[in-house]
């Protein structure tokens, strides 16, 4: 056991090592009570920040002069990291900038207003632009050399490597910092198709350029998509209302609009192989199909011929036959009609040794009535004809 130990100093500086790397406990901005307030001679303030629910021992160093006006009892904000002291084990606050927190409540004051203006005017509710799957054009404005930067800058790395970006670098805190904001939007807005706006977590004054109408209204009038990543997932500022995406952090940022892209090719390879498979199964059906009908067009007609040829043979044979006896029943009426016609032909009257007597106009004479005296006649005999005239 005594091999795996560590002596007490490793100890604490492993520990503070570790806060130290923790991102929500650096750049961190807390409210409390000042108590135990110490000015030392060396420039050092030692004070704790006191709350209901706890107390931190804080320090700042060489700040005698930043922390003019502030006395105990009084409620501030103080912005800076987590620290150990090795010689004492002792967890510390080291602030690096404090405000009253009575000119953070006239800050809030005046951003709620603003909040109120837009809410009311509809603004808050206005259409946001899409943000594009795949940036091309991606520019990223941020202080120049800031943690921040560099976070965001390993991120795209290792999501999408060799990604083309563009990096603006501009004050985020100050009385010049909305101007430079500003302007760095407005050229971003003609080039970029996915902007991102962002710093690091700070104290509400540090933070107080994105809570600005000026840099809000420059958002909003941006004619491609602003992403606001500023601070910490607990700041909430105007600019994360107005904007086109909100990330709670610039690292967050770019995980919200950077795909990995070995991921994106797995998908896509994944997507072809399934396309693949589909088509490969939709082929075989299709072939199935095809060989199915291809069968059944070959063998379906001939049955079929063979079934009307039947058919057929049948219907010429009926036809055939129906012919036959018709025809046989004419033939039977036709020698009836001329055993009928030679039983009443005249000349075989005629053989039998009678006459026939016609007038000029051949009419048959059948009677004497209707002859008169000089009327001629044509007697009709069986081996000819003999002229006479009508006597008394």
């Amino acid at each position: 056991m005594a091999d795996q130990t560590i002596s007490v100093g490793d100890f604490v500086g492993l520990a503070r090592q570790c806060l130290k790397n923790e991102p929500l406990l650096s750049n961190t901005a807390i409210r409390g009570e000042v108590k135990q307030l110490t000015i030392a001679r060396s420039g050092h303030v030692y004070f704790t920040l006191r709350d209901p629910n706890g107390q931190l021992d804080c320090v700042m160093f060489n700040s005698a002069s930043k922390f003019g006006g502030i006395k105990e009892g009084q409620e501030i904000i103080a912005l800076g990291s987590i620290d150990v002291y090795p010689p004492q084990g002792k967890m510390q606050f080291r602030a690096t900038k404090i405000e009253p927190v009575e000119k953070i409540g006239q800050m809030e004051k005046i951003k709620r207003e603003l909040i109120e203006k837009w809410r009311l005017d509809g603004t808050m509710e206005r259409v946001r632009t899409p943000i594009p799957l795949f940036p091309r054009r991606l520019h990223i404005i941020t202080g120049a050399g800031s943690a921040a930067l560099s976070d965001m800058q390993r991120l795209i790395e290792n999501r999408w490597p060799n990604l083309h970006y563009t990096i603006i670098p501009v004050l985020v805190q100050g009385e010049k910092a909305p101007e430079e904001i500003v302007k760095a939007i407005s050229m971003a807005g003609k080039r970029a198709d996915l902007i991102i706006v962002g710093r690091g977590g700070g104290s509400p004054e540090d933070l107080w350029a994105f809570n600005l109408e000026s840099v809000c209204q420059a958002i909003i009038d941006c004619p491609v998509p602003v992403v606001s990543a500023v601070g910490h997932e607990s700041d909430l500022l105007v600019s994360d209302l107005i904007a086109d995406l909100r990330a709670s952090t610039p690292s967050n940022a770019i995980e919200r609009v950077i795909p990995i892209l070995a991921e994106l090719q797995g998908a896509i390879d994944l997507a072809n192989d399934r396309l693949q498979g589909s088509i490969d199964r939709w082929l075989l059906r299709q072939i199935e199909s095809i060989k199915l009908l291809s069968s059944r067009l070959s063998a379906g007609p001939m049955r079929g011929l063979s079934k009307e040829k039947v058919r057929i043979q049948s219907l010429i044979s009926r036809i055939n036959r129906s012919t036959d006896n018709y025809l046989n029943s004419q033939k039977t009426k036709l020698n009836s009609f001329e055993m009928l016609l030679t039983a009443t032909n005249p000349e075989r009257v005629l053989h039998r040794g009678y006459s026939m007597a016609l007038t000029p106009e051949g009419k048959v004479v059948s009677s004497a009535k209707g002859l008169k005296e000089g009327d001629s006649l044509t007697v009709v005999l069986k081996d000819g004809r003999v002229h006479t005239e009508v006597k008394k």
